[in-house]
């Protein structure tokens, strides 16, 4: 008897944790966007998801709930370092050839130009923000996609479920340091290059 309470204490005790997870994700104003910050509990519910589908697979201490002015503040040091990048691509991806022809994907100018057609379609992009504890810092993901028939405010738009390598879909992402205000590990994935160029 003892033995069947107790798995039905753990399966009561699972089936809340869930639903808590399962939480609807948090409206915010962005300017005159709207964005979403994924609860710290929705974020600790989905992490296998979650980790899949960042870039670099880094280890996460913990997760967080960002407020509405910390998405804010990620939006706009995200913009600006994709602006940055567009002058300067290396700022942006380091690891880049400077010897690349420029229609080579690791060279500067072919950067330069997926970050300029980021920019120009910045607006498209449904913006989603999760807080990492990364190396014990607070960290904003910024993850936005521009992805068809999905609800933003119920579930993260996870890039391995979603994305398509026919240019339908595009992600934009990012790391913004609450502290010391500082945008890293920018990805673009799906190029805004119209089909035939």
């Amino acid at each position: 008897m003892r033995v069947a309470i107790a798995i039905s204490a753990l399966a009561v005790s699972w089936l809340a944790a869930q639903a808590y997870a399962d939480e609807p994700l948090v409206q915010v104003a962005i300017g005159s966007r709207t964005g979403y910050v994924v609860p710290e509990k929705y974020a600790s519910g989905h992490q296998a998801d979650l980790v899949a589908s960042l870039p670099g697979a880094p280890k996460i201490d913990g997760y967080w709930t960002p407020s509405e002015q910390d998405a804010v503040v990620a939006d706009r040091l995200l913009r600006e370092m994709l602006e940055d990048g567009v002058k300067d691509p290396i700022q942006v991806f380091p690891d880049l050839d400077v010897k690349a022809e420029a229609t080579s994907p690791d060279s500067p100018a072919y950067e330069a130009r997926e970050l300029a057609l980021a920019l120009k379609n910045y607006d498209r992009y449904t913006r989603q923000y999760v807080g990492l504890i990364l190396d014990g810092r607070k960290i904003i993901f910024c993850n936005y996609a521009d992805v068809p028939k999905i609800d933003p405010a119920k579930e993260y738009f996870y890039l391995h479920k979603y994305f398509e390598p026919d240019g339908s879909v595009h992600f934009l992402q990012g790391r913004v340091d609450r502290d010391w205000k500082s945008c890293s590990g920018v990805a673009l994935i799906g190029s805004w290059e119209p089909k035939g160029k």
